[in-house]
């Protein structure tokens, strides 16, 4: 079966996002990242969908999920809340979803294919300095804070290990391949 949905996962500063957007632009295809999936949040009209997300969301400046969650409901990322618009915009037709453990909420779909998108630690900070107008440092610290959030938050809410070769089809390394290279992989993985 030719896999029309591409749900990216990405190390902080490899690439990913940028290399999802070209992908889905190259493709014809809608993107989605947090930045859609918080908007769509917000223009639902069940409250619960926001309380939802909130539950999951890891503080920045604690490495802890904030309000009083104390135990992780059953199929705590498939139950409701950003799965939920996943699956929505999945079953819409072909995409791309960066981000969100979409890999996972997606997972069982033959018609999805799963990237993990991952760099050296060096290559990824020189990528943050010119994108972001940062010093190294602050790059540095960016990138482990960020990665150790993702990893924290996939491996909280989908009881499995972020960036572990058996949860993608695919892990492509940016600074080896190039994001170009990456972007044919993924869209000859696709057929």
């Amino acid at each position: 079966m030719q896999k029309t949905i591409i749900a990216i996962s990405r190390q902080c500063g490899s690439g990913g996002h940028t290399i999802g957007k070209a992908l889905a632009e190259k493709l014809g295809v809608p993107f989605y990242d947090k930045a859609y999936m918080d908007r769509m949040a917000g223009d639902v009209e069940n409250k619960d969908l926001s309380a939802t997300n909130l539950l999951f969301t890891l503080s920045e400046s604690t490495g802890m999920y904030d309000g009083y969650l104390l135990s992780k409901p059953e199929n705590a990322a498939e139950s409701r809340g950003e799965a939920d618009i996943i699956c929505q915009l999945a079953d819409q037709g072909p995409c791309v979803i960066v981000g969100r453990c979409a890999d996972f909420v997606l997972r069982n779909r033959p018609d999805c294919l799963r990237v993990f998108i991952h760099s050296d630690l060096e290559s990824r900070v020189e990528r943050m300095v010119k994108e972001h107008d940062m010093s190294e440092d602050q790059a540095r610290h960016l990138i482990r804070n960020k990665d150790a959030l993702r990893s924290r938050h996939y491996n909280f809410v989908c009881d499995t290990i972020w960036g572990k070769a058996e949860n993608y089809h695919v892990a492509l390394d940016s600074c080896a391949m190039g994001f170009d290279r990456c972007i044919q992989l993924i869209e000859a993985s696709c057929r």
